[in-house]
């Protein structure tokens, strides 16, 4: 048994908790378990009573050291925000969960189901590891970098090597209302979000958050532009929560679009007749705050109609995707989006459209699983259809 690395500064937050329970019914986590260890209420009660540890405790031989229920119950999580979403007390569980996981991988009890990842980023700067130098590969031959980019195309790691067709879907956006933007290619490195989820937010502040600032920086570019929801919340949100001010304003590709049309810069002319499914990502909607966006940028396609998914918005389920969730507990997390897709399907549309690449990887592998008949697409494949 490993014994535990000094807890880091929660207690305020630990004893912030009323036990009221608003968090349990909300969690993903809970939803699929039905114990209440799953539950963030559950969590907050297990910390608390290692804090509260005394000699006591010691003397009369209690279980004081928690194990690996304890810590593999750190990862029984999705990192979806709902439970911060409903809290009465205004706990911070959002950063609170990723310092937990961070306690448990600093405490020598990470897991190793998810150790591979943060290894391919240390050896190839992405999470697949993929060879850094085919990250630029999807990039269409005709495509033409602007030696004084207006803004920066922040790929991603998913669009760069697994879903390539967002990248090129992005490209024809930008294209179409001729911004002048550039790639990194291998001097893009991950931009840490789904590590910091899995408890490796120390490596992300100190290796990935100042390359990746310094990198787009360094281009002149006032703006960054990306399609990947995660990568949006670790410009946006993380990396000023780490002491960081990007030099440059950061835009999900859902907003710029919105910008591009006000600026009579982008104008749709193809018809998508067709009816799409809107799933909220939790990292763009509840933890970044962008609900409408995504909604507006749709609604600018002619024709193409979008159907809410219930519960939406603040309310909505997580796909299950991330913070290793899909790792550590697979099952769990494929109940969770087989709801999702579930609901989806019960709008009456073929298609369900979101902008989390790896929301979209996850509901992709689960409905194959379970032979559920329904497509997924990405946002901005589904604003490029229309241009």
């Amino acid at each position: 048994m490993s014994r535990l690395a000094k807890m880091p500064p929660i207690e305020q937050d630990l004893y912030a908790c009323t036990m009221c329970g608003y968090c349990v019914p909300v969690c993903p986590a809970y939803q699929e378990a039905g114990w209440e260890s799953a539950s963030p209420r559950g969590r907050v009660f297990a910390m608390r009573q290692y804090d509260l540890r005394g000699p006591l405790d010691r003397l009369l031989r209690r279980h004081v050291v928690p194990g690996e229920a304890f810590a593999r119950a750190a990862w029984e999580c999705t990192g979806c925000g709902a439970c911060e979403e409903v809290c009465p007390a205004y706990i911070p569980f959002d950063r609170l969960w990723d310092d937990v996981k961070a306690w448990m991988v600093e405490s020598g009890m990470g897991r190793p189901a998810l150790a591979p990842y943060l290894e391919n980023v240390r050896e190839t700067r992405n999470i697949y590891g993929k060879p850094p130098e085919e990250r630029a590969a999807w990039l269409p031959p005709e495509a033409v970098q602007a030696e004084t980019p207006e803004v920066v195309y922040w790929v991603g790691c998913a669009a760069s090597y697994e879903k390539q067709q967002i990248a090129r879907a992005v490209v024809k956006i930008l294209n179409a209302a001729k911004v002048p933007y550039r790639i990194l290619g291998p001097e893009e490195w991950c931009s840490g979000a789904p590590l910091a989820r899995m408890g490796y937010e120390g490596y992300v502040k100190n290796a990935l958050m100042p390359h990746n600032i310094q990198a787009v920086a360094q281009t002149g570019a006032k703006a960054l532009v990306t399609a990947c929801a995660e990568c949006y919340r670790a410009f946006l949100r993380d990396y000023k929560d780490w002491g960081e001010n990007p030099p440059f304003s950061v835009y999900h590709i859902s907003h710029f679009v919105e910008k591009l049309v006000r600026e009579k810069r982008l104008t749709f002319t193809k018809p998508v007749p067709t009816k799409l499914a809107f799933h909220d990502a939790c990292h763009m909607a509840r933890v970044a705050g962008a609900y409408d966006p995504p909604r507006q940028a749709l609604k600018f396609v002619k024709d193409l109609k979008v159907l809410e998914i219930l519960p939406s918005r603040d309310a909505a389920l997580c796909s299950g995707a991330g913070a290793g969730f899909p790792d550590v507990y697979p099952e769990q997390a494929a109940g969770v989006a087989s709801r999702r897709l579930q609901a989806a399907a019960d709008t009456g549309a073929a298609t369900l459209v979101t902008s989390c690449p790896h929301a979209e990887m996850h509901f992709e592998r689960v409905a194959k699983q379970r032979n559920m008949q329904i497509s997924i697409l990405d946002l901005a494949e589904a604003v490029a259809q229309g241009l």
